[in-house]
């Protein structure tokens, strides 16, 4: 008779295993990070190619057509960002002039209470600024490979999409035949409904980053900052990546605000409206336009957060939500992986929930 081996080999194994996969993981995301983002647009262009195969389009115009409105709609985005990056780098003499007035205001102000000259000061942030050059260098030429390597396999996206939705039938012929028979009216229902958590959670993104963009335009342009659309947009968008965007999002106005404005009123104006933004984002926008399409607990958002920021950077802590929302998806659709569904959740009465964690 099989006889299985001790709880602490077989959590040994485990741990193994989950280094294995992080690493695996973290040496092909040039290959899956685009993969994934492929599958996560399919789920949202699918209903798109689906109406137009009603009105009679044969399937590859229809997907093609589908395709080509994602693609126009992204090149508006950058057409914009570009447009008004554009309007800010004409401004950029003049920024210079007032940095370089709020930096002697910052050496006189050391020099009165701290008797440290300027030139002393030079001396030393010239020092601190060698001693971190070379790391510096290196951090940057890595960042910089690391980026044309994610936008060369940016093209990679749209023939994803296309073939995915191509043969989105047969992949599902597939995943039934490798099922038991008596399983195959739950895994349909499984694929149903991490389909629908990532039309949801996409589209309901996409609708918070437009009102969230109006919300802090509005309110920077209010306050006089220059270039309030487009510090707006960049905090609504960096928005996407939770916690950590916010904060980024809302340090460039108040930056700006700081360095074009004499009082410094209108930067805590400017970090005001960020915070009353964000008020009304996570108790009214959120709630309503995402709704609990991933409804992933804080503690596990935050883990989630961090661990795919390490193995795939910010874009994984781009994509680490609605990937977490689909495995919960999964989870509680399985009897025996319902316990973990029930850990990444939401849900506090653990009575209606009557799953025992298989040993």
């Amino acid at each position: 008779m099989y006889q299985q081996p001790p709880y602490y080999i077989r959590i040994t194994f485990k741990l193994l295993l989950a280094i294995l996969v992080f690493y695996v993981l973290n040496v092909s995301q040039d290959i899956l990070i685009p993969f994934i983002i492929a599958v996560l647009f399919t789920f949202m262009l699918l209903p798109i190619s689906n109406t137009l195969r009603k009105w009679k389009f044969p399937p590859v115009i229809a997907i093609l057509i589908s395709i080509i409105l994602a693609i126009l709609v992204v090149l508006g985005f950058l057409y914009f960002f570009y447009y008004q990056i554009a309007s800010f780098a004409d401004d950029l003499p003049v920024l210079q002039e007032k940095l370089m007035n709020k930096v002697e205001g910052i050496q006189n102000f050391v020099f009165r209470n701290f008797r440290i000259s300027k030139d002393e000061q030079i001396d030393f942030l010239q020092s601190k600024l060698a001693e971190n050059a070379s790391s510096s260098g290196t951090l940057l030429l890595g960042l910089f490979s690391a980026t044309g390597a994610f936008f060369a396999n940016l093209a990679l996206i749209p023939i994803y999409i296309f073939f995915l939705t191509l043969y989105k039938e047969k992949i599902k012929q597939f995943v039934v035949a490798v099922v038991a028979d008596e399983k195959h009216q739950n895994v349909m229902e499984i694929i149903k409904k991490v389909s629908g958590v990532s039309q949801k959670y996409l589209k309901g993104i996409f609708l918070d980053v437009l009102i969230l963009s109006i919300l802090n335009s509005t309110g920077f342009m209010l306050l006089g900052i220059e270039h309030a659309i487009l510090f707006g947009v960049l905090a609504s968008a960096l928005n996407i990546i939770p916690y950590i965007g916010v904060l980024i999002g809302s340090i460039l106005p108040v930056l700006m605000a700081l360095l074009t404005k004499d009082e410094i009123g209108y930067a805590i104006g400017a970090a005001g409206v960020c915070v009353v933004v964000q008020f009304i984002d996570n108790n009214f926008i959120t709630p309503y336009v995402v709704g609990s399409s991933v409804s992933i607990n804080p503690l596990t958002a935050t883990l989630v957060l961090l661990i795919c920021g390490s193995v795939w950077g910010v874009t994984g802590m781009i994509i680490c939500l609605p990937l977490t929302g689909m495995i919960k998806v999964v989870c509680d659709n399985v009897d025996y992986l319902k316990p973990y569904g029930f850990l990444l959740g939401e849900e506090v009465d653990y009575t209606k929930n009557k799953f025992r964690l298989r040993r």
